[in-house]
């Protein structure tokens, strides 16, 4: 089993980690030496480890951009390390909270720094970080950039930069059940109320283009983001990076991605958590809300989502007046064997749809 996981890791997610930019040579280095599941974890966390020496070797000898890029390499070494490792919590949260030590030793150096902030929100603090792009002046579009079912607010680095360089600032924060959200509050179904506060606390910085904030996110962000605006009437643009309407298949759904659901559940059992993921995890009803422009990616060969989560979306949403369907036909799951053409597409899209100094 533990070998049948790996592979399927590989097969799922293995392009995935380059286009989130771990570099390509530590992809092969792992495909080559790696040869059970069991080996996944403390592989990736000797290697942020080293990524982490180099970064405070750097700094030592004031190269800063080096430091911020290495430290952020670490972090993502550690993300990675413990993004599917359901089944050990001890080690996955240590994970978890080494990822978020070493993007905060990496946010101040990076080119256009990461600002760091904690919304009070009914007795959580929502913690996330706003970038904006170098040199900008006067008030900016924005978009909100959510993470999925294991991907959090440090891992999209990458794809920030791509919306930075088209004049768009960018904030990303984990919600319910992801990042450092998951240790104050397990998966829910009022995700956008979480949304909505931060929201609110971007509306009154100077920098922000308060009618001018979009919002993104990938897999189960997708769901989120979908969720969120039709929720929330301010977002003038919506980006739902891989479809998913509903969790009507967990049933068929396979570990460690079935797991993972029940896990930021907070659940220890996968059966058990069923009835709970299938009721809080559902657009109907809420799809239809949505009034901003929305453009959905998803691959046609995704084997985590199904293409029936599509057809769902696109029925629901029969009758809104700017909905754009990118369905490559050879796309993987958030199409991540095709991020070098996608990834700039949708940062394109969200750019002119708010408006952007490009």
């Amino acid at each position: 089993m533990s070998r049948e996981i790996l592979d399927s890791v590989w097969r799922a997610s293995g392009i995935r980690l380059i286009g989130d930019g771990v570099p390509a040579g530590d992809v092969m280095a792992a495909q080559a030496s790696l040869t059970h599941w069991d080996e996944w974890f403390p592989y990736w966390t000797d290697l942020g480890d080293t990524y982490e020496r180099l970064a405070r070797e750097a700094l030592a000898r004031n190269r800063r951009q080096s430091a911020g890029e290495l430290f952020w390499h670490a972090c993502l070494s550690h993300h990675y390390a413990q993004f599917l490792w359901f089944h050990d919590s001890v080690r996955r949260d240590l994970g978890q909270m080494r990822k978020v030590a070493l993007y905060r030793e990496a946010a101040p150096l990076f080119a256009a720094p990461a600002i760091r902030f904690d919304v009070p929100f009914d007795g959580f603090a929502i913690p996330g970080y706003l970038r904006l792009p170098p040199g900008a002046s006067g008030s900016l579009p924005v978009v909100i950039v959510l993470g999925g079912l294991e991907s959090t607010k440090e891992e999209s680095y990458r794809f920030e930069n791509l919306c930075l360089t088209r004049g768009l600032a960018t904030c990303t924060f984990d919600g319910p059940g992801q990042g450092e959200m998951y240790f104050q509050a397990k998966l829910r179904p009022d995700f956008h109320r979480f949304t909505s506060a931060v929201l609110d606390w971007l509306e009154k910085r100077p920098e922000i283009a308060a009618d001018c904030i979009g919002i993104i996110g990938r897999s189960l962000g997708g769901f989120y983001a979908i969720h969120s605006a039709a929720h929330d009437p301010r977002f003038k643009a919506c980006v739902c990076w891989g479809v998913l309407f509903d969790l009507s298949y967990y049933d068929q759904m396979r570990d460690p991605a079935r797991r993972g659901f029940a896990f930021v559940a907070g659940y220890d059992d996968a059966e058990k958590a069923g009835p709970y993921l299938r009721d809080t995890l559902d657009l109907s009803g809420q799809a239809e809300r949505v009034r901003c422009p929305v453009y959905a990616l998803h691959g046609a060969q995704d084997v985590l989502i199904p293409a029936t989560q599509v057809d769902r979306l696109r029925k629901a949403m029969a009758a809104h007046a700017d909905m754009t369907f990118d369905i490559p036909e050879d796309g993987n799951h958030c199409c991540h064997n095709l991020y070098a053409v996608v990834r700039p597409r949708m940062a394109d899209w969200l750019a002119e749809r708010l408006g952007a100094r490009t």
